[in-house]
């Protein structure tokens, strides 16, 4: 990210005076406001003075656009109209609007700004059971149901999941010379055969399934739910897309298929019983659910260069579970 060559403050540090100038778009009298975390975008909690909480996004211009923002508002507007969905409101600023734009001296770049009603709980990871595994598919349909047959308006350009790189700008960085010394020529070999393969296959699902697409969270997974009690809460929609019922639940899967504390086919089964409790589940059929965990695998295998310092564990970890997918299915490429 570029920052202006006179700004003599640290990318957290002008990040957190943009928050505070954001703040005073709101009808919010601001206490506290604290650094939260740094994911692919910036969150902070705020504290008003009756004691009230929310959660400050500043959105990364790398990994979300004007249309990704809208399309996450119009998504949460549907969702919290439901009432068998437990999700964050995003609160309108003082002009009414939900997303703010903050130009300032401390970014070379206008800032996109949503705030959030705050929910309490923890992230699901870690505080799994075979109740909540169900919950967990009930809710997961209960927001299929909440967006199926929902126009999304012409304005609106969500992205897709028709590719392994769908993100704005996302690009295939591991043939950059300052990688390499993280990379094997296997690595390499498996990376340029099989991104043309999965770019076919995830394709053909927009093609063959036009009528069934829809709006879906396209990033459902156990730091996105949080539990409380009975309560199960879904957060974090910058994500939205245009996409197949197939395609959240294989992501949520993604994160159990290799759980070692977690039996893998009893927490499918008992998601998918959740599932079907409310609505009927796609046709699927385990290589479906691989491909789609395969395609975010090998997304994380190029995305992982560019946030760690050491991918080299990671990357030969799951290197070796693309092989496993390839073998499986008998793919020759």
């Amino acid at each position: 990210m570029a920052y202006e060559q006179s700004n003599p403050l640290s990318r957290k540090e002008a990040l957190q005076k943009v928050a505070e100038l954001s703040t005073e778009r709101y009808h919010l009298q601001v206490k506290r406001l604290e650094f939260l975390s740094e994911e692919t975008n910036f969150l902070y909690k705020v504290i008003d003075s009756l004691g009230d909480v929310y959660v400050l996004k500043i959105f990364e211009d790398e990994y979300s656009s004007l249309e990704d923002n809208l399309t996450e508002i119009f998504f949460m507007d549907i969702v919290n109209k439901t009432n068998h969905i437990s999700a964050p409101k995003m609160i309108p600023a003082k002009d009414g609007e939900k997303l703010q734009i903050i130009t300032s001296d401390y970014t070379s770049t206008p800032k996109h700004v949503a705030v959030y009603s705050w929910l309490d709980g923890e992230e699901l990871e870690g505080n799994e059971n075979d109740k909540r595994f169900v919950q967990l598919g009930e809710l997961t349909a209960h927001l299929h149901n909440a967006t199926y047959g929902i126009s999304v308006p012409t304005e609106l350009a969500p992205k897709m999941w028709d590719e392994v790189f769908y993100f704005k700008g996302e690009q295939a960085i591991y043939k950059q010379e300052e990688f390499q010394k993280f990379l094997s020529k296997e690595y390499h070999q498996i990376m340029d055969s099989i991104i043309p393969y999965l770019n076919d296959k995830l394709s053909s699902y927009y093609k063959n399934n036009i009528k069934d697409i829809q709006l879906i969270h396209g990033d459902l997974n156990p730091a996105n739910i949080k539990v409380q009690n009975e309560q199960m809460h879904i957060i974090d929609f910058a994500d939205s897309m245009l996409g197949l019922p197939i395609h959240d639940l294989s992501i949520m899967l993604y994160y159990y298929k290799y759980n070692k504390s977690l039996n893998f086919d009893e927490v499918k089964k008992l998601y998918f019983k959740g599932y079907r409790k409310i609505r009927d589940l796609p046709d699927v059929t385990d290589y479906e659910l691989d491909l789609f965990m395969t395609a975010r695998r090998v997304s994380f295998l190029n995305y992982i260069l560019e946030v760690s310092e050491n991918p080299t564990n990671f990357i030969e970890r799951n290197i070796s579970r693309v092989k496993d997918f390839l073998e499986k299915y008998n793919i020759n490429l």
